[in-house]
This record gives C-alpha cells, sequence and structure tokens, in this order.
C-alpha cells in the first residue's frame, strides 16, 4: 500500500466533530456503503457507543477515538477511513482485515470538550474549555490488573465496552488514536519494526511540515527504539517508577492498566501502535543543539513549578469540593488535584532527579523547551480545569478572575519564548493515517 498515493485524498478539515455529528455520520456513511452498525454499550450517562464493521478479511484491526475525551483528531482519522473502504472495495479486500471502528469510546468527555472543537484554535481557548479526567476515571486506564502487591479491578463502565469488544475479537492489530497538545510527533508500539518503517514515517513528518518531538519522552521511564519511536507502556512501568523513585506504589497508583496490555494478555501477539500528534507546535522543539543547563536544573525547575501549581489551587480546590458530589465530573477532577497535592509525588521525584547520574549531562534546547511546556503548558490546563470547577460550583467572580489572570500568565509566557503555531488538522489525519499504513506495510515484510 502505497500511503503517501492514498493520503493526497485526505481533504481539508476545519473543525473537529462534535458527539452528535458523530452520532450521525456513523449511521450516515454505514448506510451509504452497506457496513454493519451495532450499539456495543452505553456511557455512564446512558450515551449509546458504536462499532461499525467494515469488510471480511481474515485478521481483525480495532480502531477507535478519543481514549481520552481531549483528543478527537482519530475521530476524524476514522471517518475517513469509512469513507475510504466504502469507495474503495478493492483496497479494503487487500489489507486482509475485518475493521472495527469506533469513533468515540467516550462520549460523555467528548460532550464536555465540545466548545473547542469549532472556531480559531489559541491557547486561552484550548485552556478555558478543556476536559480531561483524573487516570483512575480515565477509560483507557481503567482495565483490570494484578501486579505484585497491586490489584485493579474497577473498570469503568466505558472500559467494560472495550473488554468485550477485544474478549470478541481479540484484535491483531488495534489502533487507540491518541494525539498530544504542544510539541512534536512522536509515536509508540508493541514490537520493533524494520529500519524502513522509521524512516519512511520520519520522511513522512517531514514532508508534511510536523516536527519530531526530541524534547524530553512523555514519561521519563520510556523505553526508546530510535527517537521519538518508543515502546508502549502500561501500568507495570508506572509501578516499577514509584518504586524507582521511592515512593509506595500502593499510595500514589489509584487507576489500572490500559487496552494495549489488555489486549496482549488475550492475544499475545497482536501489535498495537499509537502515534502522538499536536495541535500547536514550535520549531524550538526540533533544536537538537546543546543548551546551557543540564537535565537536572530543566527537571528541578519544572518540577517546582509544577509543585507551586498545586500549591496555589488548594483553596480554590476546598471550597469547590465542598459544593460538588459524586458523579459530577469536576468533582473527581479536583478530588485528583488535591490527592496529587497530599501525596507530594513531586518530593520524591526531586530526590531522584539530584541522586541519579542521568540528569548529569547538558539538555538540548529541544528538552529545556519541552520543560518550558511542561510547566506552562501544563499549567494552562490545570488552572483551566479549575476554571470550569468554579463555574460548575458556583462560586464567586474572584476565583474566576484569579484563574483567569493565571491562564492568561501561561499563555503569555509561551508566546513570548516561541512563535507558535497551530498544525492544519488535514496533516495531522494524513500523520495518523500514515502511521496505520506503514505499520500494515511493515507487518506485511515480516
Amino acid at each position: 500500500m502505497n500511503a503517501i498515493d492514498v493520503l493526497d485524498k485526505v481533504e481539508d478539515y476545519d473543525s473537529f466533530l462534535t458527539l452528535e455529528e458523530l452520532d450521525k455520520k456513523a449511521f450516515q456513511l454505514s448506510k451509504r456503503y452497506g457496513f454493519e452498525i451495532r450499539e456495543v454499550g452505553k456511557s455512564e450517562n446512558n450515551h449509546p457507543i458504536y462499532v461499525i464493521q467494515v469488510g471480511r478479511g481474515s485478521k481483525n484491526a480495532f480502531i477507535w477515538g478519543f481514549p481520552h475525551p481531549n483528543e478527537p483528531i482519530g475521530s476524524l482519522t476514522i471517518d475517513w477511513l469509512v469513507n475510504y473502504f466504502g469507495r474503495s472495495p478493492e483496497a479494503l479486500r487487500k489489507t486482509g482485515y475485518t475493521w472495527h471502528f469506533m469513533y468515540t469510546a467516550d462520549p460523555d468527555g467528548t460532550r464536555l470538550n465540545k466548545e473547542w472543537f469549532k472556531g480559531r484554535l489559541t491557547l486561552d481557548r484550548y485552556f478555558t474549555n478543556f476536559y480531561r479526567p483524573p487516570a483512575n476515571r480515565m477509560i483507557d486506564w481503567t482495565f483490570p490488573i494484578k501486579y505484585k502487591d497491586f490489584e485493579w479491578e474497577k473498570p469503568l463502565i466505558e472500559t467494560k465496552v472495550l473488554m468485550g469488544i477485544i474478549n470478541g475479537i481479540k484484535p491483531d492489530l488495534m489502533y487507540p488514536i491518541h494525539n498530544s497538545g504542544f510539541g512534536g510527533a512522536y509515536f509508540f508500539s508493541t514490537r520493533k519494526f524494520d529500519d524502513e518503517y522509521y524512516d519512511s514515517l520520519t520522511r513522512f513528518t517531514q514532508d508534511l511540515g510536523i516536527p519530531l518531538h526530541l524534547g524530553e519522552p512523555e514519561e521519563e521511564f520510556m523505553k526508546k527504539i530510535v527517537k521519538p519511536f518508543y515502546f508502549d507502556f502500561g501500568f507495570v512501568d508506572y509501578y516499577e517508577q514509584m518504586k524507582k523513585i521511592g515512593k509506595n506504589p500502593l499510595e500514589v497508583l489509584k487507576h489500572g492498566d490500559n487496552s494495549t496490555f489488555y489486549l496482549l494478555s488475550k492475544n499475545p501477539e497482536a501489535v498495537v501502535i499509537k502515534g502522538e500528534v499536536p495541535y500547536f507546535f514550535s520549531d524550538k522543539i526540533l533544536d537538537n543543539s546543546l543548551s546551557s543547563k543540564t537535565r537536572r536544573e530543566v527537571w528541578l525547575s519544572f518540577l517546582e513549578n509544577s509543585e507551586k501549581n498545586l500549591e496555589f489551587l488548594q483553596p480554590i480546590i476546598a471550597k469547590t469540593l465542598f459544593v460538588l458530589q459524586e458523579p459530577n465530573a469536576w468533582f473527581y477532577v479536583m478530588k485528583d488535584a488535591k490527592r496529587r497535592w497530599d501525596i507530594r509525588t513531586t518530593e520524591a521525584m526531586k530526590n531522584y532527579v539530584n541522586s541519579s547520574p542521568e540528569f548529569d549531562r547538558i539538555a538540548t534546547e529541544a528538552e529545556v523547551f519541552d520543560g518550558l511546556l511542561e510547566s506552562y503548558f501544563g499549567g494552562g490546563l490545570l488552572f483551566g480545569k479549575a476554571r470550569r470547577a468554579v463555574l460548575e460550583s458556583g462560586l464567586g467572580s474572584s476565583e474566576i478572575k484569579v484563574l483567569e489572570d493565571k491562564i492568561r500568565e501561561c499563555s503569555k509566557t509561551i508566546s513570548s519564548e516561541t512563535n507558535w503555531k497551530v498544525l492544519p488538522i488535514k496533516k495531522l489525519v494524513q500523520l495518523q493515517l500514515g502511521v496505520l499504513f506503514e505499520t500494515i506495510n511493515a507487518l506485511s515484510r515480516n
């Protein structure tokens, strides 16, 4: 399959689809092309979850959107794939797969992000309308797991829906279509592919004008294949990292495993891929020249800023938790922010950074910029969620003004440090499709 030729057919997109639009699309396209559509369950708020089945190949591929509710790009990628296979039955047959498409695994969370799906995307607009739950409320982090002295047996309703699909079809290939927020593109897989795979995707990102993420990895413990391609990680990696930095995993980790390792427990030969592509980017993420700072200085600065942000929020969090109750989404967000402050994970990480020789070396400019983003982009998201919790709580305007000032401070700091841009949605869809098609090509070579 020539990915470049296929992806030249991708049209321009000017916005993301709301939950209602996604449902409408699913039924329209299924009827148009004669594909099977079925309801596989309902969300916590009783919204139907649908799967579209396409083709009759001997292998199963499960492609699903919104693994986290602030990640809408994959739903457009799925929409394009359903249309493509509907118009190109011969291309569908040649893949050798039966395809199972789910526009969104998280209808309720999708709805809570809808205010930034349309119109011009800016940092302030993203921060103030953003929703993302804590890990114990994330669909893709509440799969059952038993590991050493830890056990999680509390999958969310939507997670159980995914478990049912995985148990039923035992996918040979699974693609939960993630995306990141700011930075460059980076990728995960459960298998190391041949050199041609990494060379092709690297060239593809360059041709699209999407920077590769050459800063710090998403998690310090991630295992590199060839930067920025990594092996996928799961609960076990988080558990061992907590041990490594001297924290009790039972105190810190309040979530389950992800879909990758649940699938591997059912089908050890399965391949899972993920491609993290951002909305916002800066060329600074590509600067591999050496800075004047060590990795230790960068990390300690980020950890200190994170700690200050959480400390600043505690009085506001207390006020919201006095009003909000389960099962309000913002109750869970604020409760987790309080918990993270109470357990002081950053203190253990500071001790680890200060004592580990891994942080001795000079940081690249890309890594310095990444530290800035972690402090201020992450801070903007945190203050934005707190603002929405305050609004939900019906608190006074003074708390809202304080949080809006903090949001503006974060966006102004990022803007003063870099000439950031928003990547065209079309290119992000093309890259997500390219990851899928190049994976199919690599699997066929093996």
